[in-house]
This record gives structure tokens, C-alpha cells and sequence, in this order.
């Protein structure tokens, strides 16, 4: 990796017309997952990797394998026994990149046909059309942000189902395959994305949050007091530097604000609310009373 700590920031990006990415699968890329199932009194807890594992033709369409290695702790509810390890590494399916369309289609083990994965075409009021698993379709995107990943700002779509996104050209922060519902019985979330040099932290398990890794040299942007009334100390950036803000929508809301000589910013103006401010490729949010 490039760096070797993470910014742990909701990344909110300003509306900027920015073009959609490729959503082709990096032949290198992994997802870090984690994944809680409950059969009765039987519980899996498995941590593992999704890697793409080369290509394969598949009815004459050229896919890209995805290969699961990790740990599946098999334990029973209730009982004192220690859990079961049972290592996992197995080929799970191959997804087909459709580029025009900017659509995954996957191919399952042991499946009889392909399936729709991921719609990537998407935007406010869309509804999500992935036909693989039980939560896979009929999910209304609600507002949409940006990722930066690999030095490109990636879309980011955020669902009607409390907690669920979908990053574009990466899949959902409940996992490559996470399309399920996240209920009791059965639950999984992505940790990590990566891809050569390029990392994602994604807080699939808890808040919306996403994060990447800093770039070498750069300081985490400070902010105090947050929340604030108003005026708030900027750490880790220069006097006189130009200051985006957006606000929770991801609309620019201030343009080149600049901090004060003493590291001051003035957000007085600002109806309260939540607000991101951005400097170059870095992003804090912040909380205006």
C-alpha cells in the first residue's frame, strides 16, 4: 500500500459533473468480507477474501472468476464448545462485464444460468435491478456521494434500505455477492476493497462511512470545535488554502472559501446540518449547530 493509516471520513463528494468510471473488474482487486449466518442453532461466522481469479469463457462470453479463501467458525448457540475452524477456498462464480450497459452478470457455482449482479447505471429515484439474492431488486437509490479510488472520484449510491450503498465498479457495502437482506439469519458486509497500490476502507458493519488511504505526505484534515456554531480551527492545511464545502446532498453549498491566516474558517453563514468541506483530494466532515 501507499500509505499505512486511513483517513476514517464519510466521503461526500460535491456535485461536479464528473463522468462515470469503468466499471471493468481490476484482475487484481479483493474484497475483504466478514459474513454471519444462523441455521437454527448452528452459527457460521466466516472471514475471508473474494478474489478475482483470472478469466474463464463462459456460453462465449469472456468472465472474470471469483475465488473465496478464508475462515468459516462454525459454533452452536448456547453451548461452551469452542467454535469449529474450517477453512474456506473455493470458486464461488465468474461475473461478466457488460461496459455499455455498465452491468455485472454473474454466473454462480453449480447455478443453472446467469444472474444480474449489479446495475451501475444509476441515479437519484432509480430503482436497483440486481436479480441475485433476496434484496437485490426493488431498492430506491435515495442520494448519491463520490469515492475517490485509484486517483478517480467513483459514484456512490445510497439505498432505502437503512445502512446499504453501492459503490460503482466495486459492488455493495454488504459485499461482492452481499445482495441479502440484512436481517438476523443471514448478514454480510466488505471491509476492504483493493486493488494494486489502491485501498478502500469501507465501514460495511457500521455507519456510512467510507475512507482510502492517504496519500504520502498529506495530513489528516483536523476540525475544532465539531460540531461548531460557527467559526473552527483547520488543522493539517495551510493559511490562505481554498475550501469547498457541500452539504449533506452533496451540493456545493460555499465555493473557494479561504482559511484565515490563523487557520480560522467562518461557517456562520451555513444553515445547521452536516456539511463536508474539501481541500484538493482531502475531505472532513463537519457538523454546523
Amino acid at each position: 500500500m501507499k500509505a499505512t493509516h486511513y483517513t476514517l471520513l464519510l466521503l461526500l463528494g460535491c456535485s461536479t459533473g464528473a463522468t462515470a468510471q469503468s466499471v471493468a473488474i481490476d484482475p487484481d482487486a479483493e474484497w475483504h468480507e466478514e459474513h454471519w449466518l444462523y441455521d437454527g442453532l448452528t452459527a457460521h461466522h466466516s472471514v475471508y477474501t473474494c478474489q478475482a481469479d483470472g478469466d474463464t469463457v463462459i456460453a462465449g462470453n469472456l468472465c472474470t472468476r471469483i475465488r473465496q479463501v478464508g475462515v468459516d467458525s462454525i459454533s452452536t448457540l448456547g453451548s461452551s464448545t469452542p467454535p469449529v475452524a474450517s477453512p474456506l477456498d473455493r470458486y464461488l462464480g465468474a461475473i461478466r462485464v457488460d461496459e455499455v450497459a455498465r452491468r455485472w452478470y454473474v454466473t454462480l457455482a453449480g447455478y443453472p444460468g446467469e444472474l444480474l449482479l449489479y446495475d451501475f447505471n444509476l441515479e437519484v429515484g432509480s430503482t436497483t435491478l440486481g436479480t441475485f439474492g433476496d434484496c437485490g431488486t426493488g431498492l430506491t437509490v435515495t442520494s448519491l456521494d463520490q469515492v475517490m479510488l485509484g486517483g478517480e472520484w467513483r459514484q456512490r449510491w445510497h439505498l432505502d434500505m437503512p445502512g446499504r450503498f453501492i459503490i460503482e465498479g466495486i459492488g455493495t457495502n454488504a459485499g461482492l455477492f452481499g445482495q441479502l437482506c440484512q436481517l438476523f439469519e443471514e448478514f454480510s458486509c466488505l471491509h476492504v476493497y483493493r486493488e494494486p497500490d489502491e485501498t478502500l476502507v469501507v465501514d460495511g458493519c457500521g455507519a456510512l462511512s467510507t475512507s482510502v488511504t492517504e496519500p504520502d505526505g498529506d495530513r489528516a484534515l483536523l476540525l475544532a470545535p465539531n460540531p461548531t456554531t460557527g467559526m473552527v480551527r483547520v488543522t493539517g492545511t495551510s493559511p490562505g488554502a481554498s475550501v469547498a464545502i457541500c452539504d449533506a446532498a452533496g451540493r456545493a453549498v460555499l465555493h473557494s472559501v479561504t482559511i484565515t491566516k490563523d487557520g480560522q474558517l467562518d461557517l456562520g453563514a451555513l444553515a445547521p446540518g452536516l456539511y463536508m468541506l474539501r481541500i484538493g483530494e482531502r475531505m472532513a466532515k463537519v457538523v454546523k449547530e
